[in-house]
């Protein structure tokens, strides 16, 4: 299955392609019409787009293809500017297509950028051509053109942002899911590896939840989860990060926690949790089991690392509860 990457690098790639195509007939036309300049800048952005579209099929990082297609595109205006003072009429609808290209494969800053300088070039260059009327007909049409790509493509990324958001995070607690877990932890155990720094992981659960939900019904047992969440997320430092796996068990990850500073922290939460007063049930307690990568262990796994620190919390839960227990 591709990412959303991969799929987004696939069709900025097609639409590249099509554009330098595009191109390339125009090209061709060109040079029926003996407008021998304009060939040889239509086939030089011809040129670059396809070298560009190439480049976007097998990209693998998305900044330095967004970085690579703003230089190309830059390239493209300022061709397209430099021959609207001589061919004012035949390159004007040029800007069009590479104006909407920009809103779509970059950035929305650079492509509001670039377009821009595009619009107010372009209208300089027609009204000494065609004059103030025409140039300001085109100004108002390529005007309208960048306000509609400019509000989809903003309603776009806030869609995809909104997605990403549902995607990574549990509902009802609104902590990170236990995916998102997964796929944070391989990165951080890259990370200690690389830096040798330490790393370090929390498993909790509310002492006794299931004879709470019985008790107080599904409702209050979720209030109660939902709270526990907040309070767990006022507690942890910058860079700590919070998940719910939909199974009653928190995790903290810390990173740059050794051993004997993830036992301080838990035993904090603990301490916090047993002597707060909430709705309803009034007090509650929890069991913590937390464990410590060490880089020396090179063979190391996100799901052995998660396994240690649930072998941990059962082992506080086996000891009587409300307690800290560390594994590994």
């Amino acid at each position: 299955m591709k990412t959303d990457d991969q799929l987004h690098s696939r069709v900025v790639a097609t639409l590249y392609l099509l554009s330098g195509v595009l191109m390339l007939l125009l090209s061709i036309q060109n040079y029926r019409y003996g407008l021998y300049p304009l060939v040889y800048s239509a086939s030089l952005i011809a040129c670059m787009l396809i070298g560009l579209a190439a480049y976007a099929r097998f990209a693998t990082n998305p900044a330095q293809l967004n970085r690579a297609g703003v230089w190309v595109l830059s390239l493209c205006l300022v061709l397209i500017t430099k021959d609207s003072f001589d061919y004012p009429i035949e390159v004007k609808h040029w800007a069009f297509p590479i104006g909407l290209l920009s809103f779509i494969a970059l950035k929305h800053r650079a492509a509001m950028i670039l377009t821009s300088v595009a619009a107010a070039t372009l209208t300089l260059a027609l009204i000494d051509a065609e004059g103030l009327v025409r140039a300001l007909s085109f100004a108002t049409s390529y005007t309208l053109l960048i306000a509609l790509a400019s509000t989809f493509a903003q309603l776009h990324q806030q869609r995809s942002r909104t997605l990403v958001e549902l995607a990574i995070h549990e509902p009802m607690t609104r902590a990170y899911n236990y995916r998102y877990l997964e796929e944070t932890l391989e990165k951080e155990i890259c990370r200690a590896d690389r830096t040798g720094k330490s790393l370090s992981l929390l498993a909790l659960e509310i002492d006794y939840f299931p004879q709470v939900q019985d008790v107080h019904g599904t409702l209050v047992a979720n209030d109660l989860l939902n709270q526990f969440s907040e309070t767990l997320h006022s507690m942890i430092r910058a860079g700590d990060s919070e998940y719910y796996d939909s199974s009653r068990t928190f995790y903290l990850l810390l990173p740059c926690t050794p051993s004997e500073g993830v036992v301080v922290i838990a035993e904090r939460i603990r301490r916090t949790i047993e002597e707060s007063s909430w709705p309803v049930v009034d007090a509650i307690t929890v069991s913590l089991g937390c464990t410590s990568y060490l880089t020396e262990a090179r063979d190391c796994t996100v799901n052995s690392f998660i396994n240690d620190a649930n072998v941990a919390l059962i082992e506080a839960q086996k000891n009587g509860h409300n307690r800290v227990c560390h594994h590994g």
